[in-house]
């Protein structure tokens, strides 16, 4: 792969060439795309929150923490009806991924089964600590785009728009 620089790079998208393939400062071109959609996506959310306002945002996040304390308390009691099903056919689920890995390891079946516990313990940990990072993130968002300077974040999201597509158009 090739080092160009950033003239260059413009140089090869102008005459109908790749980018791909090469490296610009160090990092290869296909993430600098990468980048640029993630930023393009971050810089749309953003304007597309900021559209709603913070009236719509507050309602949104009212309902959606209704809905999650609901859920949660239908989960307490359905997981000792339901629990035991899930848990059979998690079980079987992990247990078959985990035990078609053939490395020749000793002691691996018991290292195999505390993989099995552990991500049967933690896949449900991980799905109710994002249900609560979400509620808690729904909960904040009004208020950000209440702020007298939201200007300054709107400034961000057009730069950010800018620079994504930029940077995704040059990897194309």
């Amino acid at each position: 792969m090739a080092d160009i620089g950033y003239f260059e790079a413009w140089r090869m998208w102008l005459d109908g060439r790749s980018t791909l393939g090469n490296d610009m400062f160090g990092l290869p071109m296909l993430w600098w795309g990468r980048t640029g959609k993630i930023a393009a996506f971050v810089s749309g959310m953003t304007i597309l929150l900021d559209i709603a306002g913070p009236e719509r945002l507050a309602s949104f996040a009212d309902w959606l923490h209704a809905l999650i304390q609901a859920l949660w308390s239908r989960a307490l009691v359905y997981s000792f009806s339901v629990g035991a099903l899930v848990l059979a056919f998690g079980w079987v689920a992990i247990w078959d991924i985990v035990w078609s890995i053939d490395i020749p390891v000793p002691g691996l079946n018991v290292l195999k089964g505390v993989v099995v516990v552990v991500l049967l313990c933690l896949a449900p940990l991980a799905v109710a600590g994002a249900v609560l990072l979400v509620d808690k993130v729904c909960a904040k968002l009004p208020a950000v785009f209440a702020h007298p300077r939201v200007v300054h974040i709107r400034v961000v999201a057009a730069v950010l728009l800018i620079v994504g597509f930029h940077f995704d158009l040059l990897a194309s």
